[in-house]
Order: C-alpha cells, then sequence, then structure tokens
C-alpha cells in the first residue's frame, strides 16, 4: 500500500473570517430550525411505529407452512420453515453460480484515495493559519474514486472506466413451503455467507481475463501480492437455502407487507424459528433504538445550528486569540444546555399532541413537582409570641 502526503499553508484574515462565521450563521440558523421538525417528526413516527407493532402482536396467527388456509387471507400471519429456491442462480458472465436464494458480485479497483487532516491557528488580529495535509495511499475499493477532484489530482489518477461493477442476481421465486416469498418480504433477508467460486476451464471471459487467488477472490492483474492501480478484484457473497421465520401478511399464496389501522407496514423477517412474541419484541427495541438516535441527531442538529449563529461573536474575539478561545468554549457550554432544554421541551410538547393523556398527566406531575420543591424550599413562617406578663408585685408594696 503506497502512502504519500502532500501539505498546504492558506492564511485568512479577520475580514475573511468574519464573513465566513456570519455566512456560516445563515446555514446554522436553517440548522437550528430544522431539529425542530425532526424531532416532532420522530416522536410520531415512534408511537405510530410503537402502535402498528403492538395491534400486529394481537392480531398475529401462527400458520403451518405445508398448507395455505382460505380462512387466514388479508390476516397478518407468522410461519416458519426452510426457504428454498430453483434453479442455480449464475452471473454468467463471469461463469459462476450457486444454489441459493440471491447470489451478489462485489467488484473492486486498487485506487488511489486521498484524505485531509486540517490544523487551525489564530494569529493577532483575528486572522489563522489553516495548515492542510492531504494524505494520498491505494487500496481496494468498490466504489469508483473520481481523482479529478483531489487536491493533487495530476499525480494521482484512477482509471476511470471498469469493465464491470458490482451486481446482484437473485432466484425466480423463493418459496417458504407452500408460501411463495414477494420480493419485499426477500429484501429483508440479510443472512450473506462468503461464496469461494469456481472458474470453469473454459469460462466466459466476458469482461476479460481473471484467475482465482489465494484469498477465494477473482483477480485481474499482473501480481496479486503487489497490486497496482486500475487492478481488479471480484468477492462473491450469496444467501443460502435456510430456516426463517416470516411475519407478514397472506395474499393468496403469497407473504406480503402487512398494513396496520394507523397506514403503518409491519414486516419481520428472522433466521431461525423465531416465535412471534420475540420477533415483536426485538421490532419494538429496534423502534426504540431508531427513536434515541433520531432524538440525538436532532438535539446534536440543534446545538451545531446554534454555535453557528453564535460563531461570529467568537470571531470578533478572536482579535485576541485567547479571548476568542474562551469565547468559543462559553458559547458551545450555553447553546449546549439551550439546545437542551429546547430539544427536551420540544419532545414533551410533541408527547401532549400524540398521546395527550399520558403527556398531559407527566406535565402535571413535573408542575407539581416543581410546586413542592417551592414550598419545601420557602422558610417557614416565625409565629409572633406576644411578650410575657409584667412579674407581680412583691409582697408588702403600697396599696
Amino acid at each position: 500500500m503506497a502512502r504519500h502526503s502532500v501539505t498546504e499553508v492558506t492564511h485568512q484574515g479577520f475580514g475573511k473570517r468574519l464573513t465566513n462565521s456570519i455566512t456560516g450563521a445563515i446555514l446554522g440558523g436553517c440548522l437550528f430550525i430544522a431539529a425542530f421538525p425532526l424531532l416532532w417528526w420522530n416522536e410520531g413516527r415512534a408511537i405510530s411505529e410503537y402502535r402498528a407493532l403492538s395491534e400486529g402482536a394481537d392480531a398475529v396467527v401462527n400458520v403451518a407452512n405445508d398448507r395455505i388456509a382460505a380462512a387466514n387471507e388479508g390476516k397478518l400471519v407468522h410461519v416458519s420453515g426452510r426457504v428454498e429456491a430453483t434453479p442455480l442462480i449464475a452471473d454468467a458472465g463471469i461463469g459462476v453460480s450457486v444454489d441459493g436464494l440471491a447470489l451478489r458480485r462485489i467488484v473492486e479497483m486498487y485506487q488511489w484515495q486521498e484524505s485531509r487532516e486540517t490544523h487551525e491557528k489564530k494569529t493577532l488580529g483575528g486572522g489563522s493559519d489553516t495548515v492542510t495535509e492531504y494524505k494520498y495511499q491505494t487500496d481496494w475499493d468498490d466504489d469508483p474514486i473520481n481523482s479529478a477532484d483531489f487536491h493533487d489530482a495530476s499525480n494521482y489518477q484512477n482509471p476511470s472506466d471498469w469493465p464491470l461493477k458490482s451486481d446482484g442476481f437473485a432466484a425466480p421465486e423463493a418459496k417458504l413451503g407452500a408460501f411463495t416469498l414477494t420480493d419485499s418480504v426477500r429484501a429483508e433477508i440479510s443472512d450473506w455467507r462468503v461464496l469461494e467460486p469456481k472458474l470453469a476451464a473454459s469460462y466466459p471471459q466476458t469482461y476479460g481475463s481473471f484467475r482465482q487467488i489465494a484469498s477465494g477472490a477473482l483477480y485481474q492483474g499482473d501480481h496479486p501480492e503487489q497490486p497496482k492501480v486500475g487492478d481488479l478484484r471480484i468477492r462473491y457473497e450469496y444467501q443460502p437455502e435456510a430456516i426463517f421465520s416470516v411475519v407478514a401478511r397472506q395474499t393468496g399464496q403469497q407473504l406480503d407487507v402487512y398494513t396496520s389501522s394507523n397506514g403503518r407496514s409491519v414486516l419481520l423477517v428472522s433466521s431461525g424459528e423465531v416465535a412471534a412474541a420475540k420477533m415483536f419484541q426485538g421490532a419494538q427495541q429496534r423502534n426504540s433504538v431508531i427513536t434515541w438516535l433520531l432524538r440525538l441527531a436532532g438535539s446534536l442538529g440543534m446545538w451545531l445550528g446554534l454555535s453557528m449563529v453564535f460563531a461570529p461573536i467568537s470571531r470578533v474575539l478572536d482579535i485576541l486569540p485567547m479571548l476568542g478561545t474562551i469565547g468559543s468554549w462559553g458559547i458551545a457550554l450555553v447553546t449546549g444546555l439551550v439546545s437542551l432544554l429546547l430539544s427536551v421541551l420540544t419532545i414533551g410538547i410533541s408527547w401532549v399532541f400524540y398521546r395527550p393523556l399520558l403527556g398531559g398527566t407527566l406535565i402535571a406531575l413535573a408542575l407539581a413537582l416543581f410546586i413542592w420543591s417551592r414550598r419545601r424550599g420557602a422558610p417557614a413562617a416565625t409565629p409572633t409570641a406576644s411578650p410575657p406578663p409584667p412579674p407581680p408585685p412583691p409582697a408588702g408594696a403600697g396599696t
């Protein structure tokens, strides 16, 4: 693997940096605003998905795979069994075939790849020096890399034409017992395994001459141990015929996507014999993970956007580099807290909209807790005591 690097140093004055930060502030404002509908939509999506899966878990019917019952037409069914397909799947251009559900060809070219590392050093007066190091190395990649976009495009060039690219091949039909799987169901099968292709003595050579190498891949080039830019390598993966569990809608002899009462799609596929309850439990867990990831993305987007809005302030403070650094940290802290507060508030309001009873209850509890904490923190009132009565006069005092 070859490695090279090119270093470039650029200088930006105070005016240019301030102008760039103002432009960034406009983009940051758009990002900040966009975070609100993302967070709102995500809560609605999560609740709709939860309700659809709960409805499916209550409605699903366990059926045998050896016969199709007309009484289950249109219903959500759970069926397990061996998924099989015929005939052999083949990549005719290379002459590779396999007995399975699907075959995919992964074509990689040995190419130059560019990466960059940037370091900025502030200078007195509000300017900055930016040191950018462009690194070039060769490696395998299954996507064409356009070397014309490289910083040093004249010295690092990749071929623009590939004799062939990655592709996929599927068996005409896949069946689970008496049921036929639609393309939607087959797309949910993710059990891919490595296939070591076996080249026939007289394979088609449609795309040039390939030979098998020790790793099991097919190779086009002079020396697999010392590849050159432009060499090709082909790997194959396939989906074997195996046992799967499917939760889907029975439509005639097919298993297809089920649509819940709220319009959400329900379709679950698992490897092996898995009970319906466990499949729905796993789907609910995945829905929860996606919900939290989108919440995090929305909150970080809000934080980044708000930080960009206030970035011009730190640029002005950069006239004294130390002051600008302190300002940047302060802005990051304040915008982070504000973004967290606004994110939580947006999520809470959306829950009131999508689930009024639960959301209203949570808000009522929050208000009650706030009022209780205020009362606990208030100083207790001191009762006003009347002055003690005067002592009685001594005995023998004048009458």
